[in-house]
């Protein structure tokens, strides 16, 4: 490795170390500090610290062809140093604003959507549900005045129909219980005749 290429890996390596701790204090922003042990908190964990290491040996691979040297390792922890005692407070500044920032843009465009989209459409069903319902009233109306209507001529003919030749109904149902009446008289008969009575 030349001397320009180890300057470029030193360089690039404290670059890391100040992305590991500004990423890092953006995990524990958004992770927070738990009261207990968490598995999830565990796996988390790991995935981050995996995902680092990852970037690091992908800026190594890109500036020295991925070439691990002890030395790479103390640049990273002197970019580390270098972020905590310049640029902690001030990220974590950008960080709090980017964070107040994304959740008021959040807010007002779930509250523009809600009403410029949602009501509208609430009140828009609401009007369709009205509708329906004076429609279907309207509907239920003509049907019962129709019924009214032919149900009238209707119950007049059968009412004279009564009047001149009697209820057919009534004369079915008598006729029906002749026809039962005897067949109960036979049923008796054959059970007699069986059973030796007379």
């Amino acid at each position: 490795m030349t001397l320009e290429v180890q300057f470029l890996s030193m360089l690039a390596s404290v670059g890391v170390g100040i992305w590991f701790g500004a990423s890092f204090d953006t995990y524990k922003r958004f992770i927070g500090s738990p009261q207990r042990f968490r598995w999830t908190l565990l796996v988390n964990d790991i995935l981050f610290w995996l995902v680092q290491a990852l970037i690091f040996f992908y800026v190594l691979l890109q500036v020295n062809q991925g070439e691990v040297r002890f030395y790479l390792f103390l640049a990273v922890l002197l970019g580390y140093s270098i972020y905590r005692s310049l640029f902690e407070k001030i990220y974590l500044r950008i960080l709090e604003w980017m964070i107040h920032f994304t959740v008021k843009t959040y807010n007002i465009i779930a509250n523009a959507i809600k009403v410029l989209v949602i009501n509208p459409i609430k009140w828009l069903l609401k009007v369709l549900l009205s509708l329906s319902m004076i429609l279907l009233t309207t509907i239920w109306r003509i049907i019962y005045i129709l019924f009214r209507i032919i149900i009238f001529p209707v119950r007049w003919i059968a009412n004279k129909y009564v009047q001149a030749y009697g209820n057919p109904l009534e004369s079915f149902i008598n006729r029906l219980k002749r026809v039962v009446n005897n067949v109960k008289k036979q049923c008796r008969k054959i059970v007699n005749k069986f059973s030796g009575k007379r």
